[in-house]
């Protein structure tokens, strides 16, 4: 699935080089962004109708597909698909820590003659009484110690402190840090060195900015970027309403019972497919590393309710 996304990341940098060309503003993707309307709208004082459309389209795609443009489509993801950005992975995760997960879902110990649970239903099982040592429960912890729950908190602190900077200095101050926006500054710097013959300092600064921001603060994606906040809302849409596709683990075959984490191990979100319910899903953006791994194949990603 990688190559995949990388195809996909290259794709849309090749649309973008191409709105470069002919001037427009798809070469950077500031059409279609949500964060950078809003700012746009209170940095000027007035709503910018024209990006509106391409705005919503977005967030309808989110809707009906989730986060992924985040592990698809967004260049930002295209730089970790190929340099990394789930390291430290490996058995215990991207933290290196265990810690012990719910036993709900494909997790639940099911008695004789029973029949598996669905892990979709998850929510409504009860954790069933085992006779476990601590020892025997941290060995099929997950490795991320995490729930999968959202960071739209954060998210919306980010949002709200650059809404109130960009009102105050009249100027969308988002677009000079962000990511997606240095990668197409790069991009735009190459071409000033390699098409024009004039070489800026762009092309240091660009480059160290994304690798501090992608690849030293970690959870940039999952709980700073502002652009995230309006996708966990259409997420939470979506749970809400029990709309669109996620991934689903068939408790048949998952052996998630007998110790296995391998879907929370390459998960870039920290989801453990086998005891997530549709809120413990919300992050997930499609990138289906959990299909792809999972020893049994016992994962499928379908719209069922």
């Amino acid at each position: 699935m990688k190559k995949l996304r990388i195809i996909a990341g290259l794709a849309v940098l090749a649309i973008a080089l191409i709105g470069f060309h002919f001037d427009t503003a798809i070469g950077t993707l500031c059409a279609l962004c949500p964060v950078g309307f809003l700012q746009i709208s209170v940095a000027s004082g007035s709503v910018p109708w024209a990006l509106l459309p391409g705005v919503l389209i977005v967030l309808l795609i989110v809707f009906a597909l989730g986060r992924a443009f985040c592990s698809w489509l967004c260049p930002s993801s295209l730089l970790k698909n190929v340099f990394g950005g789930h390291t430290p992975r490996g058995l215990t995760g991207r933290t290196g820590e265990r810690c012990e997960v719910p036993e709900k879902g494909c997790r639940s110990v099911v008695e004789s003659g029973e029949s598996y649970p669905d892990v979709t239903d998850a929510e409504s099982l009860a954790p069933a009484a085992t006779e476990e040592t601590a020892a025997s429960r941290a060995s099929r912890a997950c490795g991320s110690c995490s729930s999968g729950g959202s960071s739209i908190a954060s998210q919306a602190l980010v949002l709200g402190v650059l809404l109130i900077a960009s009102f105050i200095v009249k100027f969308p101050v988002f677009c000079l840090i962000c990511p997606i926006g240095l990668v197409f500054g790069t991009l735009w710097a190459f071409n000033r060195v390699f098409v024009l013959l004039e070489p800026g300092w762009e092309l240091v600064v660009f480059p160290l900015m994304l690798v501090a921001e992608l690849f030293l603060f970690k959870r940039w994606c999952s709980a700073i970027c502002p652009l995230g906040f309006f996708f966990t809302l259409m997420a939470k849409a979506r749970t809400k309403l029990g709309f669109g596709l996620r991934p689903q683990a068939n408790c048949s075959t998952c052996i998630s019972r007998e110790g296995c984490t391998t879907c929370s191990t390459v998960c870039g979100e920290n989801i453990d497919v086998a005891s997530a319910d549709r809120l413990g899903l919300e992050p997930c953006t499609m990138c289906r590393d959990c299909v792809e791994n999972c020893p049994t194949k016992s994962i499928t990603v379908s719209a069922k309710k």
